[in-house]
C-alpha cells in the first residue's frame, strides 16, 4: 500500500481579477499527485432532479483550517451580521463598561460605551 501524503486545500489571492481567489486543491503520495480542475456547471431541468449534490465535500477540519487561514491572510473575516458575534459584542461591550465604572467610580471623565 503507498503511502498517503494527504489533501491540501488552499487558497491564494488572484490581483488580476481584482479581488479573485483562485482555490487549489490536490492529493497525493510519494508516488503521484492529483490536481482538481475546474468546475463546470451543468444546466438541468429543475423537475429532473430531486437533489443537488453538493460540487466539493470536506471530511477533515484541517482541510477547512487551511483554507480559512489563507482566506483570514488575505483580509478576509466573517460576517459582523452574525448573530453570536453580535451577541458577543454586546457582552465586551457590557464588561468595559463595568470595569469603567469600577476604575473610574469616583471620577467623572469616562464616557459610557452604547
Amino acid at each position: 500500500m503507498e503511502d498517503f501524503c494527504g489533501r491540501t486545500i488552499r487558497a491564494v489571492a488572484n490581483p488580476m481579477k481584482g479581488f479573485g481567489v483562485d482555490l487549489y486543491i490536490t492529493e497525493g503520495n510519494r508516488r503521484y499527485l492529483a490536481v482538481a480542475g475546474p468546475i463546470l456547471m451543468e444546466r438541468k431541468e429543475r423537475e429532473s432532479f430531486d437533489q443537488i449534490e453538493p460540487c466539493i465535500t470536506f471530511d477533515r477540519q484541517d482541510d477547512m483550517q487551511d483554507l480559512m487561514d489563507d482566506l483570514w491572510r488575505m483580509g478576509l473575516r466573517p460576517s459582523a451580521r452574525s448573530d453570536e458575534y453580535k451577541a458577543q459584542l454586546e457582552s465586551v461591550t457590557g464588561h468595559l463598561n463595568d470595569m469603567r465604572a469600577l476604575v473610574f467610580k469616583d471620577k467623572k471623565c469616562w464616557m459610557q460605551v452604547k
